[in-house]
Formats: C-alpha cells, structure tokens, sequence
C-alpha cells in the first residue's frame, strides 16, 4: 500500500497542474485579482474534491472506522485538503523557470521543506482553534504519548 501511495499522489499533482494552467490560461488577459481569486478558488475546489474522493474511497478499506462518517467526509476533508492547499501550487512551481534557469535539487528540497512546515503549522492552527471533529473520550485526552 505504501509504493501505491507515492502512484496516487504523482497523479493527483499531475492533473492539478493540468488543471491549474488550464485555469491561469483561460484567464491569461483577465485583471490580475481576477486571476488570483480563480486561482486560489481552483486550488481549494481541487484540493477539497481530492480529499474528498479519496477519504470517500478509503472508508471502504477494512482498518478504517469512523466515529462520525458525515462529519469525516464533509468537515475531515476540509482539513486533509489543507495539504493540499499548500501542495499543489507548490508542485506546480518545480515546473517553471526562475529568471530563464530550472530549479536545482537544493532549491526544490528547501520548498519542499517550507511546504511540509507550512502544512504542519495550519493542521496545528485548525487543532488549536478549531479542535476535532467529534467527541470522544480519547480526542478529547489529547497526544497520549505526551500525558
């Protein structure tokens, strides 16, 4: 399961880069806010459809429960679509060229980096602020590993 992980990401990166430069495109002689709200707009509705299709056809996968599978669905794949709310306009960016040159390895592993923390800070600002997503006994008793 977990070399088909890497598989299912490649794609879904794949087609958000399609679609994404099919969004900037069309707009291409559209205002420049006008091509920023389409854009973040595009990468939000692509970020919370693949999250949503994918906790959708994982919860068919043995080992998986859910205390609240409306709650999971709806309100889980938001917050797993924060991934890639971050993810997908950067993997977009490793194709482009910056000032007429292709980017090297180190400058795609610090991206790749400040990506991951960005991601990491925004799941922690939606558990500080937000919290989870049903009550239960053991959400509520936080990391057990740190009690």
């Amino acid at each position: 399961m977990y070399l088909m992980t890497h598989a299912y990401f490649c794609l879904y990166h794949a087609v958000s880069n399609v679609l994404l430069r099919r969004v900037e495109s069309h707009l291409s002689h559209a205002p420049l806010q006008t091509r920023k709200v389409a854009r973040g707009l595009a990468v939000f509705l692509l970020s919370y459809a693949t999250a949503y299709m994918e906790t959708l056809t994982i919860s068919h996968f043995p080992y998986y429960t859910f205390i609240d599978r409306q709650k999971m669905y709806s309100i889980g794949s938001l917050f797993y679509a924060i991934y890639f709310f971050v993810s997908f306009p950067m993997f977009m960016r490793l194709d482009e060229e910056v000032a007429g040159r292709r980017w090297s390895l180190g400058e795609v592993a610090l991206d790749a980096l400040a990506a991951g923390m960005f991601v990491t800070l925004l799941l922690d600002t939606w558990r500080i602020a937000i919290g989870g997503i049903v009550d239960s006994p053991a959400a509520a008793a936080g990391l057990q590993w740190a009690a």
